[in-house]
């Protein structure tokens, strides 16, 4: 405790002239009475009337110098040594993941996080102010820097999480930015670390703490699920499923597997999945009644016990009913095998010489050929000559050009491993204006796409001999990447996208933009685009799609699954402690001087209301 104003301590005679002014005698003036029996007190007063005799005990006595030590108290100004948290800046970054839906004590793990923040707000600092981030498939940045309470609980309270990755690192990036603009920040990450990097929070520039809100837990996800055709039974029509289970857990699991169709269930099939591993599983004959041919919504629910149930559910839509009709053009008996062992399709395959454009194929693979010129349509290129259609101009050879970066978020990429192998001869493709590069290479790109005057092109400027790609896994995982892809495109083919990223959707009516309404009250627009609505949705289930002004009254049906295993593994997690900072919301805590005058000043003003109750109530 330290004293600011020691000349106060001269105001402190004012205790002992109030002790005199009981102790002084007292100037009365003589009257008559007839009798002094009621006045039995007064007559002590007159005979303790001198001067320094034995001071009597009076309450007034006691509440006037206890006024006079607040009042010299706080003229003082007495202060003590305090963690000062007044003016703090605190950025929650709040994780709104699909994870985050996991069960933990009873409650989601958002819950949990809710329930802490709303305590923490409630409990702001003098002065304190809270900026709110949002941490999903996106950085958003909800509530600005403010101390409005009901402000900060009416952004809390409207939180939900989506079905959907974490973006946390430019959540964290935002974070820092703003942090750099005010004095005192303090950035409180809130987030039950699945699937994030370790070294993301090292050596933060301003000071970090952390709200773990995830214990490890075990879980069973479907990662996969597709329906590959259909199975003409002279009894019934059904379909076939391919399921893909990826267990989490160190123990073996076997699982029910139930089929609904329409929300009627019609089947249950089993699955036994091994501890840490991944299972696919092709189910033939599965019960398909719609109450419309070849547009009955198929769901598969995986019942089994764990802690999150968001990937348990998975939806799919028939293929057409013929199967997606693709041309090879040329002679490679890799891609030959590759293509011919993929589910849904019509393979067909001539020589160079033997085409023609306009052949109506819905996706045409050509081995290094390329006719002069091409109709609207679908196309895939390996080591062709240069041509004007392409995404890219082709140019001289290179040899060993290394992989240096990939598009991991494109669809055509899922679960591909461009560093896995190698090529040893290309030729150097210079990519056109609006072409995405998919595979980069340090010589060269290795596969490129592009859109030109409605031809879809994916070209590889090397040749499948000159390369180890035919022998990996990733080869057979990459032709069925290319061929879902292109499937979209394919009128009445199904629309089947994923909650993370933009999903395109064929759109065979004409019209500016769709209307798109789905689960939990979900309605959404989006623009159409070379016949095609790019959609991104943030929740599982079944959508409609209408077009805007269209004079049909008809819907498209779309389905939007999850199939994230980085966001389902919920018992890989990084501990806060790992990442420095602490595992709790902390306060700036800045030493410093705390002054009392103001509570010694109000001290002194309810001492004295006392005082004043008693001397006109009491009768002292």
């Amino acid at each position: 405790m330290t004293i600011n104003n020691p000349i106060a301590f001269a105001f402190a005679a004012a205790i002992p002239i109030i002790v005199a002014l009981y102790l002084l005698k007292l100037r009365r003036k003589k009257l008559i009475v007839s009798s002094t029996f009621f006045w039995t007190e007064m007559v002590q007063d007159l005979q303790a009337n001198v001067p320094f005799q034995k001071i009597r005990w009076n309450i007034l006595l006691f509440l006037q110098i206890l006024i006079a030590c607040a009042v010299v108290a706080a003229m003082i100004d007495l202060a003590v040594q305090a963690n000062l948290n007044e003016g703090q800046r605190t950025i929650f970054v709040i994780d709104t993941s699909g994870s985050m839906t996991s069960t933990e004590l009873g409650a989601s793990r958002f819950d949990l996080a809710m329930r802490d923040l709303n305590t923490y707000s409630r409990n702001l600092a003098p002065r304190e102010q809270v900026m709110i981030i949002e941490a999903g498939e996106q950085a958003k940045l909800l509530l600005d820097f403010t101390a409005n309470l009901p402000a900060i609980r009416q952004v809390l309270e409207s939180m939900e999480p989506h079905h959907t990755q974490c973006d946390l690192s430019t959540a964290f990036a935002l974070a820092q930015s703003k942090a750099g603009d005010v004095d005192k920040p303090m950035v409180v990450v809130v987030s039950d670390f699945t699937g994030i990097e370790s070294d993301l929070f090292q050596n933060p520039a301003y000071p970090i703490s952390f709200l773990d809100v995830g214990a490890p837990a075990e879980n069973v996800a479907i990662t996969d699920f597709q329906i590959t055709g259909y199975d003409y039974d002279p009894a019934s029509l059904g379909v076939n499923a391919f399921l893909v289970v990826r267990n989490f857990t160190d123990q073996e699991r076997i699982c029910d597997v139930e089929f609904y169709v329409d929300g009627e269930l019609t089947d249950v099939r089993s699955i036994t999945v091994e501890a840490g591993s991944k299972e696919g599983k092709v189910y033939r004959g599965i019960p398909y009644t719609p109450d419309e041919y070849d547009s009955g919504v198929v769901e598969v629910r995986l019942e089994v016990t764990d802690d999150f149930e968001l990937d348990n559910i998975a939806y799919a839509l028939p293929p057409l009913a013929e199967g997606m009709s693709i041309l090879l053009v040329g002679d490679d008996p890799f891609l030959t095998n590759a293509l011919a062992g993929l589910p849904g399709i019509r393979l067909f395959q001539i020589s160079e010489s033997e085409y023609l454009p306009g052949a109506g194929y819905d996706l045409t693979f050509f081995v290094n050929n390329a006719p002069g010129n091409l109709t609207p349509g679908s196309y895939v290129f390996f080591y062709p000559p240069d041509r004007d259609y392409l995404p890219c101009s082709m140019g001289e050879q290179v040899e060993m050009p290394q992989v240096t970066d990939w598009d991991d978020g494109h669809p055509m990429l899922r679960f591909v491993n461009p560093g896995s192998f190698e090529v040893f001869i290309s030729r150097v493709a210079e990519p056109r204006p609006g072409s995405l590069t998919l595979i980069d290479a340090n010589s060269t790109p290795l596969m490129l796409y592009g859109e030109r005057n409605n031809i879809r092109s994916l070209v590889f400027p090397f040749e499948l001999g000159s390369t180890t790609l035919i022998t990996r896994p990733t080869f057979p995982i990459l032709m069925y990447n290319i061929v879902s892809f292109f499937r979209s495109y394919v009128e009445s083919g199904a629309g089947s996208i994923r909650t993370q990223g933009i999903g395109p959707v064929r759109i065979e009516e004409p019209g500016e933009r769709v209307h798109v309404t789905g689960p939990g009250g979900i309605d959404l627009n989006f623009p159409i685009d070379a016949g095609h609505a790019f959609i991104d949705v943030s929740h599982i289930g079944v959508y409609a799609v209408e077009v805007e002004g269209s004079d049909r009254d008809e819907s498209k049906t779309i389905v939007a699954n999850f199939f994230d295993e980085e966001e389902s593994d919920i018992s890989a997690k990084v501990s806060p402690e790992s990442l420095g900072g602490s595992n709790t919301p902390q306060r700036f805590e800045v030493k410093g001087e705390k002054r009392l005058w103001k509570w010694l000043s109000v001290l002194a003003l309810c001492v004295l209301t006392v005082e004043w109750f008693f001397y006109h109530r009491k009768g002292f």
